[in-house]
């Protein structure tokens, strides 16, 4: 809990005068009685120095009882620290036990990460204690916490200089334990022009260090030194390959992150092959290097070498191909043939007389190791990491295949079966992430009849998501001939009559098939409507799941080659239209009849031009109130309405809409604090504006600096209004109210005091001014001072238009809502649970909001229930281009129970955010189901 301290007034003073001073809001006394409560859980003393003290005449387990103590109090006067930090050092000299010292010394490092207590001051004391350290122990304690005092605050050159210094003396301790630390704080503080001399040489050389733990360390702090932008020199090269066959794992990891990541630094670096004369560029040979490591022992060496294959895209095609044939490319010499080896043996003159075996033999006999450009591991090493027994290698070998055929697509159509072969794998995470891959390079690739039958086969998985995965991915491929379209059509219907819960996946499916085929859909139109050419056909029921997917793909092609149209039966031109109107987001619009025109009205034109319209009226009604409350009212529908028809702006549109009602809430309000009636009960004007802005602080993303500023504006004018209205009706406690305040009043203070260009409104700073002065801020005393402040505030300020405000929002895919139909009824013995399967997709929900997603079931006798759904049942949408950045899809089980109801009855089940305790915000209309809990069927 970091508590708010006061400027001094030197440092007021010394503010330019065009910034103005934000008044600052002693927020300590808001936590007072927590604060004081932990005080007393921790222990009977509230200062550092009555711990301390008690180190002087204690043994040493009761000293180190006594420093557990101090660690997890941590809530000290910080005046009192630099006398505490004294007597520990004089403590830590005199302390035999080295248990006790290095306690000491992680106190330091707790210090300066949780308080702000002088850094520079911390390390000079700790380097102090160091020099005169004879335990191996507490000198690599000590290095650690120079680390963490050193990354807790920015430390000045002279600071590094001391702590780097200091390094590289321990470097010749004989304890691998504190070369391990100084290497390791050599990596972090050490200056990157010294780096460059002299330092990446140092560490360098411990690569060599007999211990394994050093070894790794130096290679480690070399890429440390690289993130920190050291130029890492490709003479290290070498050592880092004599590396990866060492017998740690811990030496190999870092050697193989080194060899990759020399070989993206340097990939046209020309280095010698082992053993030749000959040179390969260096991403070639770090390649093949790195394709030997997937042969290791070692699981988590083999999954991080197929991590970093997708990584070095600058690989030459040869040596890319190689990985996908276990056969090595004739050892990379160049063949002759036949007629020109025929030729040779004709010049020389020699013959072979055939009386003696292998007499024809060739003179010169070659090792293959010795011309070999390329190591033998990296034959085949993605098809070896594909077979690999671990699903971390599998998916990791998938995931690095994918990174690479999209930079080369000769590499993607070659790699196209190995990928389909992992349709079959028997882990689902693997077979999502090949169909997730194939997807990806799909515009690379164009499918054959025989890759499709693998790919259809799978189609009859169990899992949803591997259904769904391989709907967008055969949306995503284009297939080569018509019988191949007629193929994946009869069999993506086929599924949907196994699974009718995938016909929403089904129907993009076959919409983004029609878009990327039209000639073939033209060719089978007939077939697929089964439209003789001399008698009339029936008409087909539009209802029909597997008719409507056939239409949806000819609709879609249609808009493409508009040829179609004359194929079509007047039967389905009238389809055309009902499909138009029931579901716009999958059929076109086509050149059908009257439906020609199409009206576009575009975010960044039409809709800001009709709310800077909106905005301008109620600007100049600004002095009316009558008048500008009528036009918030009438904006509220228009700007509800434009939301509905304008996607791309809808979230500014809601945005504002909401703000308005929060503005006309508040007015009614002010109202009430003079003393004059409202047409709705004081109580639930509160509770809806207190839901507004909520709704404004929690579910509008991608907002300005001044959008945030006017939502804590506004926010504090509604906590004033609760605090002033409770303390009226004098029927509940309004300590919480004035609590409330002051935390909202906090907030928007030293939000200001963060952003000194932001000025706050009239009310806003004559509320914190007044604040800030209360000496004793009791409910009574608060009231007192805000009361004429809130009866004569000014209305709140117009926001401005903003079109990146984006809203979180979902939509129930399942349950439908089935209020009309009596006959799906979800029947159940009473007092036992029935499982409703629940999807729904969410927009704009941020990554920090997940844990506050809510599943809210509401039965008939008001009865709410509100439902955590489990973490994994969320996952982001996927797309063509791979995963969605603001879309989610939960998927999940609703568990619905009751007592004996006499018929069935509506229950309502919904989605929303939990943003405060017994506060959810709705994020959609609540679907209705029919649930009839039947009574328990006794025995005869």
């Amino acid at each position: 809990m970091t508590l708010s301290v006061k400027r001094p007034i030197s440092e007021l003073a010394s503010l330019p005068e065009s910034i103005p001073i934000v008044p600052q809001i002693p927020t300590h006394r808001l936590y007072k009685r927590i604060r004081s409560k932990a005080c007393k859980s921790t222990g009977t003393y509230g200062s550092i120095l009555a711990y301390v003290n008690l180190l002087e005449d204690a043994s040493s387990n009761e000293a180190l009882q006594i420093l557990l103590k101090i660690t997890d109090s941590m809530h000290f006067d910080e005046s009192e620290f630099p006398d505490a930090i004294r007597k520990l050092v004089e403590h830590f000299q005199r302390e035999p036990e080295s248990a006790v010292r290095v306690k000491i010394l992680s106190l330091f490092a707790d210090l300066a990460i949780e308080t702000s207590v002088d850094g520079q001051q911390l390390i000079d004391e700790v380097i102090k204690l160091l020099k005169a350290e004879k335990s191996a122990k507490v000198i690599s304690q000590g290095l650690i916490v120079l680390e963490k005092i050193g990354k807790s605050f920015t430390p000045s050159v002279a600071y590094i200089n001391q702590m780097v210094f200091f390094a590289k003396v321990k470097l010749f301790s004989p304890s691998h334990n504190v070369q391990r630390h100084a290497i390791l704080l050599l990596g972090v503080f050490v200056l990157i022009s010294d780096a460059e001399k002299e330092s990446l040489e140092l560490i360098g050389k411990y690569t060599d260090s007999p211990d394994a733990r050093v070894r790794a360390q130096a290679f480690r702090s070399m890429l440390t030194l690289g993130e920190r932008g050291v130029q890492l020199p490709p003479s290290l090269y070498p050592r880092a390959c004599a590396s990866l066959t060492d017998d740690y794992e811990c030496v190999r990891r870092e050697a193989l992150n080194m060899v990759y990541e020399l070989g993206v630094r340097h990939p046209e670096e020309m280095i010698k092959v082992q053993d030749s004369e000959q040179e390969v560029r260096l991403i070639d040979d770090a390649f093949g290097k790195v394709c030997s490591a997937i042969c290791d022992l070692s699981m988590n060496i083999r999954t991080l070498a197929a991590e970093l294959l997708g990584g070095m895209t600058m690989v030459s095609d040869e040596f890319l191909h190689q990985t996908l044939d276990k056969k090595l490319m004739s050892n990379m010499r160049k063949k002759r043939s036949l007629h020109e080896r025929s030729a040779a043996h004709f010049a020389s003159g020699e013959w072979s007389s055939g009386k003696k075996w292998a007499d024809d033999a060739p003179k010169e006999v070659i090792s293959a190791d010795s011309v070999s450009l390329m190591a033998s591991g990296a034959c085949g090493a993605l098809v070896q990491g594909l077979e690999d027994e671990f699903l971390e290698v599998r998916t990791a070998s998938v995931n690095s295949m994918c990174k690479l055929a999209l930079k080369n697509p000769l590499f993607a159509v070659t790699s196209l079966d190995f990928l389909v072969d992992m349709f079959n794998d028997e882990i689902e995470e693997v077979r999502l992430r090949a169909i997730y891959s194939l997807t990806a390079i799909s515009r690379h690739i164009i499918l054959r009849e025989d890759q499709l039958e693998t790919m259809l086969n799978s189609l009859e998985d169990y899992s949803v998501e591997v259904r769904e995965g391989l709907h967008l991915m055969l949306g995503a491929c284009k297939v080569s001939t018509k019988n191949c379209l007629t193929l994946v059509v009869k069999k993506v219907l086929d599924v949907l009559t196994l699974y009718p819960n995938d016909r929403l996946s089904t129907y993009g499916c076959m919409q983004r098939i029609g878009q990327k085929h039209p000639e073939h859909c033209m060719s089978v139109t007939p077939i697929m409507l089964m439209d003789h050419p001399f008698f009339e056909s029936p008409e087909r029921d539009v209802e029909e799941p597997a008719y409507v997917c056939v239409l949806i793909m000819l609709f879609n092609a249609a808009q493409h080659l508009p040829a179609m149209l004359s194929l079509f039966p007047e039967t389905i031109l009238k389809h055309y239209a009902y499909l138009r109107d029931t579901m716009p987001h999958f059929v076109p619009r086509l050149a059908v009849g009257c439906d020609t025109k199409e009206l576009n009205l575009v975010g960044s034109t039409g809709s800001r031009q009709f709310l800077e319209t909106l905005l301008s009226n109620i600007q100049r009604a600004y002095s009316a109130p009558q008048a500008r409350q009528a036009l918030l009212k009438a904006a509220q529908d228009d700007l509800d309405r434009l939301a509905e028809i304008d996607p791309a702006f809808s979230g500014t549109a809601n945005f504002t809409s909401v703000f308005f009602g929060a503005q006309l809430q508040m007015e009614q309000l002010q109202l009430a604090t003079a003393g004059q009636s409202i047409k709705a009960t004081i109580k639930e004007c509160l509770l809806q504006l207190i839901k507004k802005c909520l709704m404004l602080q929690n579910l509008f993303s991608n907002l300005t600096i001044d959008d945030q500023l006017l939502v804590k504006q506004m926010c504090l004018r509604a906590s004033a209004l609760n605090l002033v209205l409770i303390v009226k009706d004098r029927s509940q406690s309004a300590l919480g109210p004035c609590q409330l305040l002051l935390h909202i009043a906090s907030d928007t203070s030293s939000f200001l005091q963060e952003n000194t260009m932001l000025v706050a409104d009239t009310f806003s700073s004559a509320i914190l001014s007044k604040l800030a002065s209360v000496g004793d801020p009791k409910p009574g005393r608060v009231y007192r001072e805000i009361l004429p402040i809130v009866q004569t505030a000014a209305p709140v300020v117009i926001p401005q238009i903003n079109t990146n405000i984006k809203m979180c929002k979902a939509r129930i895919l399942e349950p439908t809502d089935n209020l009309h139909s009596s006959d799906n009824v979800i029947k159940v013995t009473a007092g036992l649970i029935a499982a409703v399967p629940f999807v729904a997709e969410l927009e704009n929900l941020q990554q920090s909001q997940r844990q506050d997603l809510r599943l809210k079931v509401k039965y008939p006798d008001q009865n709410v229930h509100i439902v955590v759904p489990r973490k994994r049942d969320l996952k982001k949408v996927m797309t063509e281009q791979g995963e969605s950045e603001s879309q989610w899809r939960l998927r999940t089980m609703v568990l619905l129970s009751h007592g004996v109801w006499t018929e069935a009855s509506t229950v309502e089940i919904t989605i929303c955010l939990s943003v405060k305790p017994n506060n959810e915000l709705e994020l959609c209309k609540p679907v209705r189901v029919h649930f009839a809990p039947k009574p328990v069927k006794r025995g005869l």
